[in-house]
């Protein structure tokens, strides 16, 4: 996400902002807004630039990706009228912006529960919020009859209490996908393997000790999604003795259908070698 930055506010003069933006260094977005590198301004960077000299608050899509959440596309909405208190406010790169369980509770109302789920877990692994905050939160906001309370509600209901966040969105789409494995249904997350004389080994990203089967996941090269490691699943194997299952991004993300026969598949045979 490119940066932007007030004209008053940097400190340059009007002559070294127009040979800025002639060298291409930075590019008028807004009036008295400017945008690092000479692109044309996107809608989202119109957007915060709005923001940014208007000193609103961001809400909605443009606080979940100022904030970094997973699975959040910026979209133009009407603007909301009412403002968050001031402990659930924040600010990102000069922009007024609503704090992670805000964000949540506003994302709620607009996204399914699959990318609502994918938002929330990058919360959790970025520390803007735990699950503690949002079953507080919960009982308020059904009496305000906030929209979305219903889906906040049903999604940490699938949570297993204590579960870690997951390490990624590839990771978190996985879980989605075994929920609706019937030999699946879920993983232990963040499973330690450790040999015979108690040296580590590897922590798993998804498995399943009981079963005997553990999931390798590939980011494909995808910014901050895990990279497959071929010796650490041949020395788990040999460790354990569990069935390992790779599957990559194309996989997770484009051919759901396949991956969970795939799944239900290597939880079968997992459970005949036990």
């Amino acid at each position: 996400m490119r940066r932007l930055f007030m004209a008053d506010a940097s400190g340059l003069s009007r002559s070294t902002l127009r040979w800025g933006e002639h060298t291409g260094r930075w590019r008028r977005v807004a009036c008295q807004v400017y945008g690092e590198g000479p692109e044309s301004p996107t809608p989202l960077d119109l957007a915060r630039a709005k923001l940014l000299a208007s000193g609103e608050v961001a809400r909605d899509d443009i606080a979940g990706l100022l904030l970094g959440l997973d699975s959040v596309v910026f979209r133009d909405r009407p603007r909301r009228r009412y403002l968050p208190p001031p402990q659930r406010l924040v600010v990102i790169e000069g922009i007024r912006c609503g704090s992670g369980i805000q964000t949540l509770i506003d994302l709620a109302a607009i996204l399914d529960d699959l990318r609502w789920e994918q938002a929330l877990e990058s919360a959790l692994r970025n520390g803007l919020v735990t699950v503690d905050e949002l079953l507080e939160a919960l009982p308020a906001l059904g009496r305000a009859r906030v929209p979305g309370t219903a889906r906040i509600r049903r999604v940490l209901q699938r949570r297993r209490p204590g579960e870690p966040p997951t390490e990624s969105v590839l990771e978190t789409m996985m879980v989605q996908l075994g929920r609706e494995v019937p030999e699946v249904e879920w993983f232990e997350r963040q499973y330690v393997v450790n040999d015979e004389d108690g040296l580590f080994i590897a922590r798993l990203d998804l498995s399943r000790p009981d079963v005997g089967a553990f999931v390798e996941l590939d980011g494909e090269q995808h910014k901050d999604q895990p990279v497959y490691d071929a010796i650490r699943q041949t020395n788990v194997v040999a460790a354990t003795g569990w069935l390992p299952g790779r599957f990559t991004w194309t996989e997770v993300t484009r051919f759901p259908t396949v991956t969970k026969r795939r799944l239900a598949t290597l939880f079968r045979r997992a459970r005949v070698r036990r």
